[in-house]
């Protein structure tokens, strides 16, 4: 007789999971580990995630994003571009990304061993073409300044993750680094 799956014993898998991932990272998480947490078996999670690996793409599968398609979004939301300098896609991804901050971190500085280790690279490619987008018909914008200016940001945006401290907190610290780095590139 096969064994009905209950979403309950998927939950504390993944709940499990996150707080391992966050403590350990990919590598040094254990089946092991994320089972003692969840307080089953370890072999259970095998009845609902083939591996580790593919429990870890369920961990992050709310934070995924294509980053180049988000800032590539024109959808302006005119009050909120207005008091906070974001898109309206711009702006409900940052709002997703805080709610999940700690899959966020898993991704962009816990993944190393994964498909994912180059992620946080990937992103800081996304934002600096975005920046040098933003700038492309200003001859003082230096594309090394650029490319520095960008890591920067991801740097910041990931302090913000690690030292959150409220949705309008965060909003108003990425406002304001995003006003200090778009408007200050080559001027």
């Amino acid at each position: 007789m096969a064994q009905i799956l209950k979403d309950e014993i998927r939950e504390r898998i993944l709940a499990s999971a996150l707080e391992e991932f966050y403590c350990s990272g990919y590598k040094s998480a254990t089946m092991r580990g994320i089972a003692a947490k969840a307080k089953i078996p370890t072999g259970l999670i095998y009845s609902y995630y083939k591996n580790k690996e593919s429990l870890f793409d369920a961990v992050l599968q709310p934070v995924l994003y294509d980053w180049g398609q988000v800032m590539a979004s024109e959808d302006i939301d005119k009050a909120n571009r207005e008091s906070r300098g974001f898109s309206k896609a711009e702006t409900d991804c940052l709002m997703n990304l805080f709610a999940h901050r700690q899959e966020f971190i898993i991704l962009m500085d816990k993944s190393e061993g994964t498909k994912y280790a180059q992620e946080k690279d990937r992103f800081i490619r996304e934002v600096e073409k975005h920046f040098q987008y933003k700038h492309q018909n200003d001859e003082n914008a230096d594309d090394v300044f650029i490319h520095i200016v960008a890591n920067n940001f991801v740097d910041a945006s990931m302090q913000m993750m690690y030292h959150y401290k409220g949705k309008d907190w965060a909003l108003t610290m990425l406002y304001q680094l995003s006003k200090m780095y778009l408007s200050g590139i080559g001027r």
